[in-house]
């Protein structure tokens, strides 16, 4: 009992010590002078219910009244000395790596996703597309995605799915379906130069597409990855059993599903239950970067390929993909 205790005592020190204090946060986000303009009265009407707004120093009080009033956070939260969404909160704003549009949360996130497609720019290396294109037909892969790093969303892996699509309005759908569900997540759109074999159970290719010697038609639309990252495991996992009740289609005139659905979701994430493992390829020439993904028996002949008379550097990696789309790798169409 005594080192339950004890452990206890450690944990609730270690995480008070990780935790960023009011009147740092306000430092590293640089908001000093903006809290100095705050008058008495103006503190007191955002720190209302607060338990010592009479004992604290005006400026560490003008400090949290600030925190307040950009919703960083709450007065029940400072009554509990919870510093948790302000230690979030100023990791997200020193992290210059990260590259979201915003939050499902925002009111505006819509707007902003769809001001990023209707601006996208489709990636295009010549060097690149020549050697993909010549692996794409002759078998050493299925399909490819050609991005702009600048781009990428460097969001957490441990919390983040990567979701791919080529139309819009099923974006939209999308986040307000998981709004609607009450997940919040950060959000980023990453447009990409797509190439795949098209199945022929599909139906007729409604896009941009070429149709091989052999007769395989290669699709070559313009796509995007969803990138969410989530504030928890659960609501990764939730997002998961979503897209198979709302966003796959299982039969061809199938009601109750978000527009626009695909026979096989393309979900991109780390090892979970129930995923199946695949082998991601990169291959980088500047700002342009190709991911490959092929089962793992396939791996060496593609990397081989890549590098045979060329400079081009393929790094390989293991990522989980849902169970409809491992089974497109393998020749399925369900």
């Amino acid at each position: 009992m005594k080192n339950k205790i004890l452990l206890t005592l450690i944990l609730l020190n270690l995480t008070a010590f990780a935790a960023t204090e009011p009147s740092s946060a306000i430092e590293k986000l640089k908001l000093q002078e903006l809290a100095k303009t705050y008058p008495k009265e103006k503190i007191e009407k955002s720190l209302k219910g607060y338990k010592n707004i009479k004992t604290e120093s005006s400026e560490s009080l003008s400090h949290k009244a600030v925190l307040v009033d950009l919703n960083i956070t709450s007065v029940e939260m400072l009554n509990q000395k919870n510093y948790s969404t302000i230690t979030e909160y100023v990791s997200d704003f020193l992290d210059n790596n990260e590259n979201s549009l915003g939050n499902i949360s925002d009111k505006n996130i819509f707007e902003k996703v769809l001001v990023k497609w209707n601006n996208v720019v489709p990636a295009k290396d010549d060097l690149l597309l020549e050697k993909l294109n010549i692996a794409l037909a002759n078998g050493l892969m299925t399909g490819y995605n050609l991005k702009n790093i600048n781009n990428y969303a460097h969001f957490d892996k441990n919390l983040s799915v990567s979701y791919g699509h080529n139309d819009i309005t099923h974006a939209i759908q999308l986040i307000a379906l998981l709004k609607g569900e009450g997940i919040d997540a950060k959000v980023q759109l990453e447009p990409k130069t797509s190439a795949f074999l098209h199945n022929p159970n599909w139906g007729t290719p409604n896009y941009t597409h070429i149709i091989l010697e052999d007769g395989k038609i290669v699709v070559t639309p313009t796509e995007y990855d969803l990138k969410f990252q989530f504030s928890n495991n659960n609501d990764k996992i939730k997002f998961t059993k979503l897209v198979d009740l709302y966003a796959k289609k299982d039969s061809k005139d199938q009601k109750g599903l978000i527009y626009k659905s695909w026979w096989q979701p393309f979900i991109q994430t780390n090892k979970i239950e129930g995923y199946q493992m695949l082998i991601s390829h990169l291959v980088k020439n500047g700002d342009f970067e190709a991911n490959v993904l092929t089962l793992p028996k396939n791996s060496k002949a593609f990397t081989d390929f890549m590098k045979k008379g060329s400079n081009l550097e393929v790094t390989t990696q293991e990522i989980w993909v849902n169970p409809a789309f491992y089974r497109f790798m393998e020749g399925d169409y369900k």
